[in-house]
C-alpha cells in the first residue's frame, strides 16, 4: 500500500495546508486595507502560473518526488544540493508555522503557559503523524478542510448583522506598489507554500493527476480565503489594520442576545488543528529529503531530532511577536520566492534544455 494516495485526499489536504495560514491575513491588510480582497484574488491568479511549474516538471517526471526530479535534471551532485535547499525552505516553513501556534496559543489562550512547552506538545503531536506517513495524514485532508469550511461559513453568517460595506470604499485609491506587495504576499506565503506536496507525487494512486488535486485544492482554499477577507473588512474596517489576528477578532465580535458569544474559542481550536496539519506536511517533506539525499534508513530518528531543531529554533528565531510580524511583512514572500519560485522554474529551464539536446544527441550518435 505505497501508493495509496487518492486525488481528492490531495486536494482536500493542499485546501487546508491553506487555509491554516488564516492568522496572516493581517500581512496584506497592512499593504492593500479595504481592497485586501483585490490582493488576494490576484495572488490566486499569480499562483496559478507558479503551480503550473509544479504539474509541468511532474508530467515531465511521471511518479517522481520533487527530490527524485532534482536527481534526474541535474544529477546526483547537483542534484543534492537543490534538494538540500528545499530542505532548508522546508524545515523552515515548518520552525516559523509552529512559532505562530506558539505565539498564537500563548498570547490568546494559554498566557501563562511557557513557550517551549507549547512547542514541545505541540512537536511531538506532530512528530507521531510524521511516523505515520504521508498516506495516513492526508486521509484527515478532508475532515480538515470540512471542519475549516462549516466554522468560517458559520461565523461569516453569524457577523451579518455587523456588516458595513462601505468599509469596502473608497475602493483602489493606494499606490500600484501596495497592490504589487500584497499580491506577492499572498501568492508566496499562503498559496505557493503547497510546493511541499510534490514530495507526495511517489505516494499517489495516480500520479498524473497530480495537477488536477493541486488545482483543486488551491481553488477550494483561495474561495473560502476570499470569504474571510471580505468579511473581515465589512466587519472591522478601518480598525483591520491595528490587530495582528484580525480573523480572530472579528469572530470575537459574536454576541447574540448574551448568549452565542466566546466563538472564537471554536475558531482557535480548529485553527491550531490547521496549524498542526501544515507543520506535519513540511515536518515530512523535510523528513523525506534528508532520507533521500543522507542515503539512511534512519527515517524514525531523524524525526526525533528534527522535532528537536524545530522545538529549539521556533523559540529563538524571534525576541518577540513583533519581530515575527516584521519578518512576515517584509523579508518572508522574498524568501519564499527564491525556493517557491526562482528554483523550481531553473530546473524546468534545465528540464526543457536536456530533453531538447537529447534527440540531437542520439542523432549524432546514429550518424
Amino acid at each position: 500500500m505505497n501508493k495509496a494516495i487518492s486525488s481528492n485526499q490531495l486536494a482536500y489536504s493542499v485546501s487546508a495546508f491553506i487555509l491554516a495560514s488564516n492568522l496572516l491575513t493581517s500581512n496584506v491588510y497592512s499593504f492593500v486595507k479595504n481592497d485586501s480582497w483585490f490582493a488576494v484574488i490576484a495572488g490566486f491568479a499569480v499562483s496559478l502560473l507558479i503551480i503550473g511549474i509544479y504539474i509541468l516538471l511532474s508530467r515531465s517526471y511521471p511518479g517522481l518526488g520533487l527530490f527524485e526530479i532534482n536527481d534526474a535534471v541535474f544529477g546526483k551532485i547537483v542534484g543534492k544540493i537543490m534538494s538540500f535547499f528545499y530542505i532548508f525552505y522546508f524545515v523552515s516553513l515548518a520552525i516559523l508555522n509552529t512559532r505562530v501556534m506558539g505565539d498564537f496559543v500563548k498570547g490568546e489562550e494559554l498566557t501563562r503557559t511557557p513557550l517551549m512547552l507549547i512547542f514541545v506538545v505541540f512537536i511531538l503531536v506532530c512528530a507521531w503523524a510524521v511516523r505515520k506517513g504521508p498516506v495516513n495524514m492526508t486521509r484527515y485532508g478532508f475532515f480538515s478542510t470540512f471542519v475549516a469550511i462549516v466554522v468560517i461559513t458559520t461565523i461569516t453568517l453569524l457577523l451579518i448583522y455587523k456588516y458595513n460595506l462601505k468599509h469596502l470604499a473608497p475602493s483602489f485609491m493606494l499606490p500600484a506598489r501596495n497592490y504589487v506587495i500584497g499580491t506577492h504576499i499572498v501568492t508566496m506565503l499562503p498559496f505557493c507554500e503547497i510546493l511541499a506536496f510534490t514530495t507526495f507525487i511517489p505516494h499517489l494512486y495516480r500520479p498524473n493527476q497530480f495537477g488536477r488535486a493541486m488545482l483543486k485544492g488551491l481553488t477550494i482554499a483561495a474561495v473560502m480565503l476570499l470569504i474571510v477577507v471580505l468579511r473581515d473588512t465589512v466587519v472591522l474596517g478601518k480598525f483591520i489594520t491595528i490587530f495582528s489576528m484580525p480573523s480572530y477578532y472579528t469572530a470575537r465580535c459574536i454576541d447574540i442576545g448574551d448568549i452565542l458569544t466566546r466563538v472564537e474559542i471554536v475558531y482557535a481550536i480548529v485553527l491550531i488543528g490547521l496549524l498542526f496539519f501544515k507543520v506535519s506536511i513540511t515536518y515530512y517533506a523535510t523528513i523525506a529529503g534528508l532520507t533521500k539525499i543522507l542515503g539512511t534508513s534512519m527515517y524514525q530518528s531523524l524525526i526525533y531530532i528534527i522535532g528537536a531543531l524545530i522545538c529549539i529554533y521556533a523559540a529563538a528565531c524571534f525576541p518577540s511577536l513583533a519581530g515575527h510580524v516584521k519578518w512576515k511583512m517584509t523579508a518572508a514572500p522574498t524568501f519564499s520566492t527564491v525556493f517557491i519560485l526562482i528554483l523550481p522554474l531553473l530546473t524546468l529551464i534545465v528540464s526543457f534544455i536536456r530533453n531538447s539536446l537529447s534527440p540531437k544527441k542520439h542523432a549524432s550518435e546514429s550518424a
